[in-house]
């Protein structure tokens, strides 16, 4: 009875783990526990669990929120949201994003993707210093399509924790669907595919939400990353 009841308590520890995200495994690249801006070379978020993810808000009605960004500049800071942005009748408008530390308590920078409906231009501008600074997207993925989405770009910028920043948006209509998403929360693990069999070393490498860089694959356990003939053992 004891070994049976450990064995679930195992079972359902490893659901519980694993509905949280990557765990943390032996030799993993440090990149993702250090303060980490975008990477370097990150040149698109297309092809991400994120995009899935941001779908996902934007198919559901529930997680719609809808603010006017014609008047004032309401806050679309909530996560796991939706927002239907109603703009001027010239196309134009304003929201309010304070971004949370996320990457870990003590992070002051994280890499924020904003997702919309629209090819809009996006602005981010930092109010909270003087003179004001304004940002241009790192990253701009233009034509996603993820089945039904109706997401189908996206901008992404690193922003300071805890500061209020002026998103302006300029689009071709009245309205823009926008679903902010951190890219720390969506991280991915990839592996070294030296031989390009599509099978990985075991030792991962995560990457924040980006497409994988050339040589890395989301497929592991190669036993022998030498020779493509050899993989899955």
């Amino acid at each position: 009875m004891k070994r049976t009841k450990r064995t679930l308590c195992g079972a359902l520890l490893g659901l519980s783990l694993a509905a949280c995200g990557p765990a943390d495994e032996a030799g993993q690249d440090v990149t993702s526990e250090r303060e980490q801006p975008l990477e370097a070379t990150c040149t698109s978020v297309a092809n991400t669990d994120m995009t899935v993810h941001a779908c996902l808000h934007a198919s559901n009605p529930g997680d719609n929120v809808n603010v006017n960004g014609a008047s004032g500049a309401p806050n679309i800071s909530t996560q796991h949201r939706h927002y239907t942005v109603a703009l001027s009748g010239g196309g134009t408008g304003k929201v309010t994003y304070i971004p949370i530390a996320r990457t870990s308590t003590t992070s002051t920078v994280e890499s924020v993707a904003f997702y919309a409906t629209q090819n809009v231009t996006i602005t981010a501008v930092d109010t909270s210093v003087t003179p004001n600074v304004t940002l241009t997207a790192l990253v701009s993925t233009h034509g996603i399509t993820s089945d039904t989405c109706t997401l189908r770009h996206a901008r992404v910028f690193d922003l300071q924790v805890g500061h209020t920043y002026e998103l302006n948006i300029s689009s071709p209509t009245s309205s823009v669907g926008v679903v902010p998403e951190y890219l720390y929360d969506n991280r991915g693990r990839y592996y070294r595919d030296a031989d390009g069999d599509g099978y990985g070393a075991n030792t991962p490498l995560y990457r924040f939400a980006c497409e994988p860089p050339a040589g890395y694959v989301t497929q592991r356990f190669d036993c022998d990353d030498t020779n493509p003939a050899i993989f899955n053992c």
